[in-house]
């Protein structure tokens, strides 16, 4: 007859409590790894542009034209899916003056815009390169967005540029879920906000930032009521033991950096619910 052997069986069950504590966190770590680094190339390429103060005008009235029009070029090409061209519209030695998304359908296209770069550095023809240096680019991954109906007809919209820094991937893939999302959904419920992007930077070389959020504002008006409406939203998911959690950690999962306010340029003036005649 076999004895019970106390030792023996503590020893399996420690054995079969480490095997389950490394299949979760195996789980976890997938999680983390396919929240930061998605199979494949990138998809998107962030591009930023510096321009002297006395050349801004002119720059701008530039990316109106003559680069909307290259722009237009390379998406009927088929090297761009679409494009989102944003302009500060004040003066700032910290930031950007000029922020350029560039969308690609295929991995391949990524690989075509970086052959382009060898002559037409950040996409600019030489009139552009008098006119703005092309400062930082990014490629980068979608990881959230949303929007309204009328997000893509609004003109007088005005655009809100967060970068934000983090330390571990994962966990800032899940604040953003429990905390930052239900948040932005609340704003658009309330009418202020129209859409919403946030990237991650893919190749975080040199950490500018890690992600970046853009948020869409109807107009001025809407933007200049962003307190009101952040204060009024989190009211109502106070309750949320997850989101309060989050809430209570946040400022140790990341870092802001310095924001900017933009305008939308297409081929005609942002002001304006048309465009020019060709």
């Amino acid at each position: 007859m076999r004895t019970f052997d106390a030792a023996a069986s503590i020893r399996r069950l420690l054995l079969f409590v480490l095997f389950l504590s490394a299949a979760v966190c195996a789980q976890s770590l997938t999680y983390a790894d396919t929240t930061a680094q998605p199979a494949g190339g990138p998809l998107n390429l962030l591009i930023s542009y510096r321009s002297e103060p006395a050349n801004r005008p002119a720059f701008r009235v530039y990316l109106q034209q003559e680069g909307h029009a290259r722009l237009e070029r390379f998406k009927h090409d088929g090297v761009l899916e679409s494009y989102l061209v944003l302009f500060n519209p004040v003066t700032n030695s910290g930031t950007w003056d000029a922020l350029v998304i560039l969308k690609f359908a295929r991995y391949a296209d990524t690989r075509r815009w970086m052959d382009i770069e060898r002559t037409a550095p950040g996409g600019l023809s030489p009139a552009g390169l008098r006119l703005a240096q092309p400062v930082d680019s990014f490629f980068a991954d979608l990881q959230w967005q949303g929007a309204t109906d009328e997000a893509a007809t609004e003109r007088e919209s005005i655009y809100y540029v967060i970068p934000y820094e983090y330390s571990n991937a994962g966990e800032y893939a899940k604040y953003v879920e429990a905390y930052v999302v239900p948040q932005v959904k609340g704003w658009m419920r309330e009418g202020v906000l129209s859409s919403y992007r946030l990237y991650m930077n893919r190749f975080p070389t040199g950490r500018p930032w890690d992600s970046l959020f853009i948020y869409q504002y109807r107009d001025l008006e809407a933007f200049g009521r962003r307190d009101e409406i952040v204060s009024k939203v989190r009211g109502t998911l106070a309750g949320d033991p997850v989101w309060k959690h989050y809430s209570d950690i946040k400022q140790t999962l990341r870092t802001e950096s310095e924001n900017t306010i933009a305008e939308e340029l297409d081929g005609g003036d942002p002001h304006t619910n048309r465009l020019p005649a060709r």
